[in-house]
């Protein structure tokens, strides 16, 4: 069997050589540690002046393997268990042992194994603390004798591993689960949300995800030893070593750089962090010396926010950093101001943005589908903040109707309030033209728009927001906006919707002696305007190319996934609010309403259906005692 495994190896790498490749084409698992480990080598290899292609996010460790037999690409992570496995050999428990076994067998296909990293990612089963503790499970002896009344979550490939897969496992420990679940193995992340929410019982892990401790879950004791040690290392092709000499100083330089904590410390960055396993990559190098960049990687782990430059810390963005600290306690929330929000989670430099729903759409653009305005792609909406009203400030003291306005300045050019102003102005039919200003601040922006030259100013923001009650406190007349729900309005701008400014709803953010007995002189009546959400954004899905099963693609992840469900769940948790996102914006997939699951077949066995069949025939026998007639006396008992 290992002499007809090494045959087919040589014989893919043999026709799959590709001598014209200039670069070192890194590659990676669809795995968090995979990527970083990775990013750690490409970022190394570039340092030392080796020029990189990064095909980092492949599928299966089959898949991976194949991709390096055709030459597609030069080196990527891999595990000693794993290699034991695609060897048909079986598990070994010293790594350096398995590592020596496997450079004698991989050398003579053209792949070599590098030294050990020093992490160890192996496989384990976990459950929920107060769950196994319920049931007296502590090893995985304990759960075979309770298998068939749990459910199992695993990733695909697993249930397919001939050597160290689902099959084997169940045969080593007499294990039958009542069910299996299982996820694609770039979604495993959701293997820890099924186990957490209650859909599984147990579920295959990594032993340095994140996730183990931050939800404080139970690894069970693999008593039988039925699992290998995957040790982590580089295998790479002999063409490698020969056109790029530095790499064998740049695997020197990671060689037991990584032990298992701190591997579980930069998954947990990524995972839960939300940070990109580059970055996280790259700080790592800095931390261990191995980089010279005093200037990156050294400070706590961000989570950074893109707000409007007239946000304020202390009214609307106040209660979401709350939340987002309530969230990530271990994270450092940053406030980072931009006239574009959405755009800076687009491209990766903030990982969420708070910001009001016409933000999400593209102005001027419709989507002949239904009517509507385009939606901007590759950002989604992950919570609910609030709302945002539509501020319309009489710059010009004579103007009386925003009708009469020939010019209305507004925030930055692709701000909320830009794109608010932009879908009004059309909806309402205005001949206007509208000047985007920009600043550093809030008061600066108040500044900005009074200093416009403009008849009026827009602002689409929450009550309590400090450029707005800058304008307020300088006395500047607030419009009524009116009409709104005439023509089909409601049908293209379904986000926005007619409301009412009052004087009671400012009352709480009015402080000290800025207004005259705590009144606002604007809102003695109240005024109608419009109101939308207030959103807190994240980066959307993308699509793009995955490796496939007939080769390697040109397609890359985005710099910045989307939030898992487990986070988008904890900070709507945390915000707790009650009313629903507007269907009509693009949403996390963990805020769709759950469907409610079919009633599983009932396939009872044989000694059920059999102990069914005897009750319900002495159901019968008692109905016919009841209702049979009274049988008559004989004439002796007469």
């Amino acid at each position: 069997m290992t002499k007809s495994i090494v045959a087919t190896l040589s014989i893919l790498l043999l026709s799959g050589c590709s001598a014209g490749r200039k670069t070192l084409v890194v590659g990676g698992k669809d795995s968090v540690q995979d990527e970083i480990a990775a990013e750690m080598l490409a970022t190394l290899a570039e340092d030392a002046g080796i020029p990189v292609t990064r095909r980092i996010g492949f599928g299966s460790t089959r898949l991976t393997l194949a991709t390096v037999r055709r030459g597609d690409i030069g080196i990527y992570p891999e595990y000693t268990g794993s290699g034991l496995a695609m060897l048909g050999l079986s598990p070994m428990s010293d790594p350096d042992a398995a590592l020596q076994l496997l450079r004698e067998r991989f050398d003579p296909l053209g792949l070599r194994w590098s030294d050990l990293l020093g992490f160890e990612n192996d496989y384990g089963l976990a459950m929920v603390r107060d769950r196994a503790k319920s049931l007296d499970i502590q090893t995985y002896s304990d759960l075979a004798n309770r298998s068939n009344q749990l459910v199992l979550g695993v990733e695909e490939e697993f249930r397919t591993r001939p050597v160290d897969g689902l099959q084997p496992l169940g045969r080593r420990y007499g294990m039958g689960f009542d069910r299996i679940v299982d996820v694609p193995l770039a979604q495993r992340a959701e293997l820890y949300e099924k186990l957490i929410e209650g859909g599984t019982d147990v579920s295959l892990v990594h032993t340095t995800d994140a996730q183990l401790e931050e939800f404080d879950l139970l690894l069970l004791e693999d008593d039988l030893d039925f699992f290998a040690k995957y040790a982590a290392a580089f295998i790479y092709r002999d063409a490698v070593q020969e056109r790029f000499p530095e790499i064998e100083q740049v695997l020197g330089q990671l060689a037991g750089s990584l032990d298992d904590e701190a591997m579980r410390r930069l998954t947990d960055r990524v995972a839960l962090g939300g940070e990109s396993p580059a970055d996280v990559a790259r700080s790592e190098l800095i931390r261990l010396g191995l980089l010279s960049d005093a200037s990156a990687g050294m400070e706590r782990p961000k989570l950074e926010v893109a707000i409007s430059p007239s946000a304020n810390t202390g009214g609307e963005a106040g209660g979401v950093i709350r939340a987002l600290r309530r969230s990530y306690p271990l994270r450092s929330v940053q406030l980072t101001s931009s006239s574009d929000p959405l755009a800076e989670v687009k491209d990766g430099t903030a990982r969420l943005a708070l910001v009001s729903a016409p933000a999400f759409f593209v102005p001027g653009s419709t989507d002949p589908a239904i009517g509507q305005p385009t939606p901007r792609s590759g950002v989604e909406a992950v919570a609910l903040a609030g709302s945002s009203y539509l501020h319309a400030f009489a710059l010009d003291p004579k103007l009386e109707r925003l009708a009469d306005a020939d010019l209305i300045a507004t925030g930055p050019q692709g701000s909320s309030d830009h794109r608010a102003a932009q879908a009004i102005v059309a909806g309402l039919g205005l001949s206007v033209q509208l000047k985007p200003v920009n600043a550093e601040d809030p008061r600066g922006l108040a500044d900005a728009l009074a200093d416009s030259g403009a008849d009026a100013a827009m602002l689409m923001q929450p009550m309590g927001n400090a450029t707005v009650l800058e304008l307020l406190a300088r006395g500047q007349p607030l419009l009524p906006v009116k009409g709104w729900n005439r023509a089909s309005n409601r049908l293209i701008f379904p986000y926005l919707q007619p409301a009412q400014l009052t004087a009671k709803g400012y009352a709480p953010y009015l402080g000290g002696n800025r207004f005259a007995n705590d009144e606002l002189p604007q809102l003695r009546t109240p005024l109608e305007t419009l109101v939308t959400q207030l959103v807190l954004a994240g980066p959307g899905p993308t699509p793009y190319s995955r490796i496939g099963n007939q080769g390697p693609g040109a397609g890359f992840a985005p710099e910045a996934p989307p939030l898992t469900d487990l986070s988008v769940k904890r900070i709507n948790a945390a915000l707790d609010q009650t009313e629903q996102i507007n269907p009509i914006l693009p949403q996390a997939a963990a805020l769709e309403p759950e469907l409610p699951q079919p009633p599983e077949p009932v396939n009872p066995s044989a000694s059920v259906s059999a102990f069914t069949a005897l009750v319900l025939a002495m159901l019968a026998w008692m109905l016919w005692l009841l209702v049979r007639p009274e049988r008559l006396k004989r004439p002796a008992e007469q």
